[in-house]
This record gives C-alpha cells, structure tokens and sequence, in this order.
C-alpha cells in the first residue's frame, strides 16, 4: 500500500513538472508570437520600405557593376585638413540627407517607437535582438549617431553570439567614425572581422574589408589598403568569394591610376571562380586598364568579346562608356568626326547612364589638367545631369570654371574701361581688385595655390590704402605662405598687424603672431622687423619710414646701424636710386664707423665717391681707426667728420719713407702742384664737402638724381 502511494506520488510530480514546462513553454510561444505578429513583424516591414526608399542596396546584394572612375578619390579628398579634424570623405556616402529623410520621417519614428513596446513589453522574446539592431538602424538614418552606438553596445553586450552580432560591430564602427572617433572606429572594424569570420558572414567581411581600404585610401597608403583583401584570399577557401575580393583588390589599383597593377590584378580574377557580376567588372576593366596604358588592340578585343557576350546583354552600356574612352584615345583631335559621331550616339541612347557621365568627367578632368578651361567646361556640364558617383565633383568643378570664366569677362570689362574714363581710375581700380581677389578664390578652390597667391598679390597690388579691402587681400597671402614659408607669412602678418591695427585681419594677425591685445611695436627690434616686413612686399615708403624712426629713436641701439645699412640696401638695390643710397651709407659710416655694416660698404662708397670725382681708388687709408672722442665733438660741431679727419690726422695721410721724396706722377699731380699726399688730401676735402648730414644735396652720382628722404 506504501508502495503504491509512492508511485502515486511520483506520478503526480512528474504531471505537475510536465505542466509546468508545457505552461512555460506555451507563454514564451505566446509572448513571441504576440511581440512578432503585433510589433516586430511591422518593424522589418517598415523597414524594408525605408530602404527601398532610399535605394539602399549594400554591397554584398549588389546587381549592377561598379563604377569605377580614377582620380575621382583625390577630387573628393579635403588635403588641408587631417582626417581626425575633417573626417574621411567616403563616410558621407552613408549619410542619409535631410531631403530623403524627410518623406519617410514618420515610418522610421514608428520603428523607434515599436522597438521600445517590444523592449518594455517583451524583454524576454526572441525578438529583442533584431529589435535592437532595428533600432540601430533608424538612428543611424537620422544621424543621430550616440543613441545607434548605445543601441549596437546594447546588443553586443546582450547577444554577444547572436546572429546579429557581426551586423552591430559593423555599424557601431560607423557610428565611431561619423563621431570622427578613428582609433575607436578602427578598433571596432578589427573586432567585427573577427567576429565575421567566426560567424562565416563574408558580406560583414566585404563591407569592413571596404571601409579599411577607404581610410587607408585617403591616408594615402595604397598597400594598406590591399592588404587585408590579400590576407582574406590566402585564407578563404570559397572560390567564388576569393574572385569577388580579388576584383576588389584590382579595383583599388584602377582607381588610383596604376593601371598596370590594376590590369594584372583583374587578370588573376579568373584564377577563381567569379559570378557573372565579378566576371563582367574583371573583363570591363581590364580593359579600360589596357586603353589607359596605350595597348588599344588588346582592348578592342577584350570590348568586343563582352558584346558577343549575351550574358552580358544588360550592361551594353558599360561597355560603351569605354569604348567612347577608347576611341578618344586614338583620336588626336576633339574635333574628330568619328569621335563627335559616337559621342552623339551614346548621349542619345543611354541618356543619364552613371557609366557615360563617368566618361564625361574623366574627359573633363584631362582638358582641366591640360588648362583647357574652356573645353573642360562643356564635359562637367554633361557629367552632372544627373546624380550618378561623379556628381558632386563634376558640379564642383563646372561651378568653379565658370566662376573662373566669368571673373576674367569681369576683368577685361574694368580694363576697357579703365581706358576710357582714366578720371575714376581709384574706383574702377577698387572694383577690378574684388574680381581679382574672387578669380584668387577661385584658384584656391581648384587647387592651384601658386595661381591663387599671384592674383592674391595682383589685387593687393592693384588698389590703394584708402581701400578697406587691401587688409584682406594681403591676409589671403599670408594665409597661403603660411604651411610653406612660415617667415613670409609672419613678415605679412607684421605689415598687418602695423597698418590694419583695427581690421578683423590685422587683429587675426596679431593673434598669429602671439601678440597680447595690449602689444604694441614700441621698441628697436620690433620697428625694424616691420620694416623689413614693409620692404619685402615692396612698401617702401612704409618701409623707409620705420627704419628711419628706428635712426632717429634708438641711437645706441644695434638695430639703427642695421637701419640705416637696410635703407642704403633698399635705395641702391630696390630702388635703384644710387643717390640716395650713398646718404644713408655716409649715415652710416659717420654715426658707426667701426659697426660691421660701416666696413662692410666702406669700400664701395669710396669708390663710387672716386668715380664721382673722375678719381681711381686703389686701396683706401680714409676712415681708419678714427678716434671717438673726435666723433663725438663732431657732431656737436658746424663742420663734417671729414673736415675734421683732416685737421686733427694729417699725418694719417703723409706717405712718408726716409730717405725718399715721393715722385709727381702724371695724372695724379694736383693741377697746382704737389705729390700723391696732396692728391689724398685733396681728394679727401672734396668727400667733405660732398657728404654732410645737414645737408639737402646728397652726393649726387647723376645730375637728374633726387635724394628720397622722409
């Protein structure tokens, strides 16, 4: 009997655990079916139309062949800035505009709104991991980056094994580098190839394969950017993917322009075992590798195998975009009649083709590069009918050389009529200036730096103080000088900094050059910095002026010897007024004799002094360890240094050698008598009267010569 209750008892354990189960069960079977049907099921619906919307195709479901154009990468690329400052310029293909968003705003709130039901309501329903990710997504459409990477960590914290978990590294390493966060990005890009590789989701792979090519792309480093594809075909064994990863590889060399890498590489495309797809794009673009390196038969060949190809029947157009390529290779003239007949053709059939537009901006982008502006014009205008991958630069380069076209219109209008009404020349001349510093602009745009510092100065060069613009023109050429000559840039800066003191661009020059707001040019040193400044972008009155400030206020200072020595150099050099130059180095030599500036234009003073006078000079003996205290007297005294060097130092000049009288030698005798002495002194007395500070004629070496002296 106690035998029988125990089996009785055992039996009705096992009912009530079998009850529970299967009532366990049955909820979480209802609870998914309620979280799916109700709320998830809409979700991935929703989303599906959002995507389809913004035709949304990712590369791994890709139907169409690529369109690959060289150079287009560095037309994109900003160079001025670094890329943690700038940011990568193919992360914007993943941006969703404002525009686009905008008709579909409501359906991605609903998926934003759904998840957080299944997320309050089903916490435990097989769906939360798609949900998340779901979630991920819309925020990352709404560029809302911080709530999609807490979503994407959610998930990987959550679900670290889950279907997903590939999917969610993946876009957490975009969301990382939309937020410019690159060393983050790029470690999350090495984790979601691990976690791809585990899960076997090459299309993960492919994608992050591409985006580490990209970055590597724009910094630059083309081996970097092959090199994981090349590891990933060494280790995969699926023959298919191998050829997809190999079209890659050869792709990155097509577009950086190493066409010989790029056609052995899309050679090796049939080591595998390509798709249709893969086939195709290996068999295109070898082809168009070949045409760039000249090897136009074996093209032609390539081109016409894939149009007897009739697997190939639906992207005819391709293969038309490169065999207009091919033939404006063989032709020598953009006016060849064969040439304009096919173009006709191919703009006629195949209206808004990506491929052909591609072809009109590669047109383009030869003509520009060869200066043909105007040309090169007529094919951006083709390349941008209509948003295909060129887009963006061709309208940036249309807009650009027609802003260059319409600039030069501007000013040949001003030179026209300049000529006719010379009485508004300060205006017209101010007016001219603007155009010149926008056709500047312009040149800064396309990348020509040298072309936009030229009109830079040409408009600076152009107007007069009086213009309030002048302080921008001159900004613009420091801003240019700045990365490659630092010290030019400054010297602009301080001519800035001392003639627009007030002007937004002086005080953002005073800013680069560290100076506090309450700083001001006040001392020897600065003064004559500022005046080399003004000398070296051909201000010489301003230039003249500081240095003479610098003479008058800091005698004793080193830098007045300097001064007075720059403005010598800038009349005699610069200026090419030998006149005034021989007053400033007499300046020189009377107030610093023994100053390294003095004996350094001592003997050619005298000479030019010499010739003045009809006189050779062999080897000067005139201002030889001339006594200070001399000096000093002098100055307080009526009569010049060399009157004084006479009196007080005759015997300075005597030649005299006991024993022996000096001889008259033709041609050196005085007209009244005496020997090479007389000569000396004589000579001497005429520089005595030639050189004297308070004097208003100043040695004059030609009788049309004026001294220019502030």
């Amino acid at each position: 009997m106690a035998q029988e209750k125990c089996v009785n008892n055992r039996i009705v354990n096992i009912f009530l655990i079998v009850t529970a189960v299967l009532a366990a069960a049955g909820c979480s079977w209802f609870d998914n079916q309620t979280a799916y049907f109700n709320t998830h099921y809409n979700m991935q619906r929703i989303m599906t139309e959002i995507k389809d919307e913004f035709s949304y195709i990712d590369e791994n479901r890709r139907v169409q062949p690529r369109v690959l154009v060289p150079g287009l990468d560095s037309a994109k690329t900003e160079k001025d800035e670094p890329k943690t400052r700038a940011g990568y310029q193919f992360l914007k293909a993943f941006v969703i505009d404002r525009a686009k968003l905008q008709p579909v705003n409501t359906k991605v709130d609903s998926i934003l709104l759904k998840g957080s039901k299944i997320l309050a309501n089903h916490p435990k329903s097989e769906f939360v991991e798609s949900s998340l990710f779901l979630m991920a997504e819309a925020y990352f459409f709404r560029q809302e980056w911080m709530p999609s990477q807490q979503k994407c960590i959610e998930l990987i914290e959550r679900f670290t094994d889950g279907e997903l978990s590939p999917d969610a590294h993946l876009l957490l390493a975009k969301n990382y580098l939309m937020q410019r966060k690159v060393s983050q990005g790029k470690q999350t890009l090495s984790r979601t190839i691990d976690v791809a590789w585990y899960k076997d989701r090459f299309d993960i792979l492919s994608e992050a394969y591409r985006i580490q090519a990209e970055m590597a792309m724009e910094d630059g480093d083309l081996e970097g950017a092959v090199q994981p594809y090349k590891q990933a075909i060494a280790q995969i064994e699926d023959d298919e993917v191998r050829a997809k990863w190999q079209v890659d590889v050869a792709s990155l060399y097509y577009r950086q322009g190493r066409f010989e890498l790029a056609e052995q590489a899309f050679a090796r495309v049939f080591n595998f075992t390509p798709d249709i797809l893969a086939e195709f794009e290996a068999l295109l673009y070898r082809g168009s590798s070949l045409v760039k390196l000249g090897r136009t038969e074996e093209a032609e060949e390539i081109f016409t195998s894939i149009e007897r190809n009739k697997n190939y029947a639906d992207w005819i157009s391709f293969v038309t975009a490169e065999k207009l390529a091919l033939q404006r290779r063989k032709s020598s003239s953009l006016n060849d009649s064969t040439l304009i007949a096919q173009e006709r053709v191919a703009d006629t059939s195949f209206v808004g083709r990506p491929e052909l537009m591609a072809q009109s901006f590669q047109k383009g982008m030869s003509l520009y590069k060869e200066n043909n502006y105007q040309e090169a014009i007529k094919y951006f205008a083709k390349a941008k009918v209509v948003r295909t991958p060129v887009y963006e630069v061709a309208s940036k380069y249309f807009t650009l050389l027609k802003q260059w076209d319409d600039q030069h219109r501007k000013v040949n209008g001003y030179n026209a009529v300049l000529i006719e009404r010379e009485s508004f020349r300060d205006s017209i001349m101010s007016m001219k200036a603007r155009e010149l510093y926008a056709l500047g602009r312009v040149h800064e745009q396309l990348g020509n730096i040298d072309s936009a510092l030229f009109y830079y100065r040409y408009s600076y060069d152009s107007t007069s103080d009086a213009d309030n613009d002048r302080s921008k023109y001159l900004y613009s050429q420091a801003r240019l000088l700045a990365p490659s000559d630092p010290d030019a840039a400054d010297s602009l800066y301080m001519v800035l900094n001392e003639k627009y003191p007030k002007s937004i661009y002086g005080k953002e020059a005073s800013d680069n050059l560290g100076f506090t707001a309450e700083a001001a040019i006040d001392d020897a040193a600065e003064m004559y910095r500022s005046g080399m400044s003004f000398r070296k972008i051909r201000d010489f009155d301003y230039a003249s002026k500081q240095f003479n400030e610098v003479a008058a206020r800091f005698e004793s200072s080193q830098f007045a010897a300097k001064s007075l020595y720059a403005l010598g150099w800038m009349f005699e050099r610069d200026l090419n007024e030998q006149d005034s130059a021989l007053f400033y180095y007499g300046l020189l030599m009377e107030r610093y004799p023994r100053s390294e500036y003095a004996k350094e234009v001592r003997p050619s003073v005298e000479y030019a002094l010499a010739k003045r006078n009809n006189s050779e000079v062999n080897d000067s003996l005139l201002f030889k360890d001339l006594d200070e205290d001399l000096l000093r007297r002098a100055r307080a005294s009526e009569r010049s240094v060399l009157d004084q060097v006479i009196d007080k130092n005759k015997n300075a000049l005597d030649v005299k050698v006991p024993g022996l009288n000096l001889p008259s030698i033709p041609g050196l005798t005085p007209p009244g008598g005496g020997n090479i002495n007389d000569l000396i002194k004589n000579q001497v007395k005429s520089l005595g009267t030639s050189i004297r500070p308070a004097d208003s004629a100043r040695v004059p070496l030609q009788d049309t010569s004026q001294v220019r002296k502030p």
